[in-house]
């Protein structure tokens, strides 16, 4: 289908031979893809509680803990753009589909293990599937809803699916652990089943139309080692120093890898990632708004607990309880959030989350050992749901802001990518950081306790580097930006095109 053609009701959208779904039917088409998202999101926090219990049961290091998170949200990330690229070559439900499918099974042997080999190995199919399950789906939402103002309010419900599952993931963390930590992972079983029956009997299917480009699995390949490479050098500053061997392979590996990377892409015939999408501002707004705002919540879901818990003296159940008002925060908030967009704009609902994170930051620099759930938690965590809602919102409505019908499952891929790479990086350098201080404060002779809440301290500093950058980017990327409207028409319109006739760019952006 060439871009600047029309679609025919039979024909669809992103290569599919099938529709949208009916009018009675797309809003039960959100609440299936939607509940997908969460679950995949679920997981990627789910153990921030449990972590105790997993070193007690398995005798993991600090390090290894880190790696139950980042070979999730790693794969996750990584090869969330071939899953993107996937649902625009084979159909979107067949993706979301089978992405399911090997998430339910991911599951259950993450629930069975007997082994921390065993338990990342599962971890790490866990994230295979959600690369698929997450592209597949808010594509889908994209596709459902190609009325702007009815989009922007489906966008207000999926932005918030993010939030609200790590939030939810710490809180079910918590008190799961009370009955056993295997349920955690035992729950998404009867989950996916359901989903699987669900997206069979609402979302339409159908083969796609036209020729079938080819999957970039060399780029899919070398951008993901090259991110792998890339967080484990950074944690091996750690145990190893910066000097190591192995760190400076680590590093050195991961600049090659990225680079053959963007080489492939920029000659490969069906590329992984189109470069031509960064010529959208939208996109590249948008992709930065979403890593940037990840690299601040995972490390938050990472030290907040480790706070509450080793420090405050927290049971898990009491961890979870604590997050109450992130998630109360999330659901009252998200409806709002989501009509004021169209009245505000993104930028001004962006830039004010990222000063509420910024405030959040500064009241976990001045944390004690003794400090009071009301007068520190409480406010901490109601920031940061209000501060997640708000950046994470208005960056798929800035970032999909330009899509074509063609790049839907593309530029959506990208933006979910950017999440989990941030996610995963910010991670490794709050984890780095506390652990290397720890080890200084104990080495001065501090209390274990004094020496991790000072190391907290210097954890939380760290994210004062993404926050100014969110702000710069807030103010300078989403300038303009409205939703499903270009700023810059030349721009939106060669970013659109393979080096058509202009004619043929005005008839794609006039047809979307």
């Amino acid at each position: 289908m060439s871009i600047n053609a029309k679609v025919s009701p039979e024909e669809g959208v992103s290569g599919s031979s099938a529709g949208p779904p009916a009018d009675g039917r797309r809003w039960w088409v959100l609440v299936v893809v939607s509940l997908a998202q969460f679950m995949v999101g679920l997981d990627a926090t789910v153990v921030n509680v449990m972590t105790p219990t997993l070193q007690s049961t398995f005798g993991m290091s600090t390090t290894g803990l880190q790696w139950v998170m980042s070979i999730y949200v790693l794969l996750f990330g990584g090869l969330m753009l071939l899953g993107g690229r996937l649902t625009d070559v084979i159909g979107r439900r067949k993706v979301l589909l089978a992405g399911i499918a090997l998430f339910t099974v991911g599951s259950l042997l993450a629930g069975i293990a007997d082994s921390e080999t065993q338990l990342l190995w599962a971890r790490a199919l866990q994230g295979i599937a959600a690369a698929g399950v997450s592209p597949a789906a808010l594509s889908t939402v994209v596709t459902s809803f190609p009325d702007t103002k009815e989009r922007t309010k489906a966008f207000g419900i999926w932005g918030s699916i993010i939030g609200i599952g790590a939030a939810f993931g710490t809180l079910l963390g918590g008190a799961i652990i009370d009955i056993g930590w295997r349920w955690a992972f035992y729950i998404n079983v009867p989950i996916g089943v359901l989903l699987i029956v669900a997206a069979l009997a609402l979302i339409p299917g159908g083969a796609p139309s036209g020729p079938r480009p080819k999957s970039d699995v060399m780029g899919a390949v070398t951008s993901t080692a090259g991110l792998l490479l890339l967080v484990y050098g950074t944690v091996s500053t750690t145990t190893r120093g910066w000097d190591d061997a192995i760190t400076v392979g680590s590093f050195v590996g991961a600049v090659v890898l990225l680079g053959l990377f963007l080489r492939i892409e920029s000659r490969n015939a069906a590329p992984l990632v189109p470069l031509r999408l960064f010529r959208q501002r939208g996109v590249v707004a948008g992709g930065l708004g979403q890593l940037i705002t990840a690299g601040i919540m995972l490390p938050c879901f990472f030290m907040l607990p480790l706070y509450m818990q080793s420090v405050l003296g927290y049971t898990p159940m009491e961890t979870g309880l604590a997050y109450i008002p992130t998630t109360l925060a999330m659901i009252f908030f998200a409806p709002v959030i989501s009509k004021l967009i169209p009245k505000v704009g993104p930028m001004a609902l962006y830039v004010t989350g990222t000063l509420l994170l910024g405030a959040l930051v500064v009241l976990m620099l001045n944390s004690a050992t003794d400090a009071g759930y009301w007068s520190l938690m409480m406010p901490v965590t109601a920031l940061l749901g209000i501060g997640l809602l708000c950046c994470l919102i208005p960056t798929p409505v800035v970032g999909t802001s330009q899509a074509t019908e063609e790049d839907a499952g593309t530029t959506s891929a990208l933006l979910n990518s950017a999440t989990e790479i941030g996610s995963a990086f910010g991670l490794a350098v709050a984890a780095t950081v506390i652990q290397s201080r720890t080890a200084h404060y104990i080495a001065q002779g501090q209390s274990p306790t004094e020496a991790l809440n000072n190391a907290l301290h210097s954890g939380f500093a760290v994210l004062f580097v993404w926050v100014g950058i969110s702000l710069v980017v807030g103010v300078f990327g989403f300038r303009g930006m409205k939703p499903g409207v270009s700023p810059e028409p030349e721009a939106a319109l060669a970013a659109a095109s393979d080096g058509a006739p202009l004619d043929s760019k005005v008839s794609a952006i006039t047809s979307r």
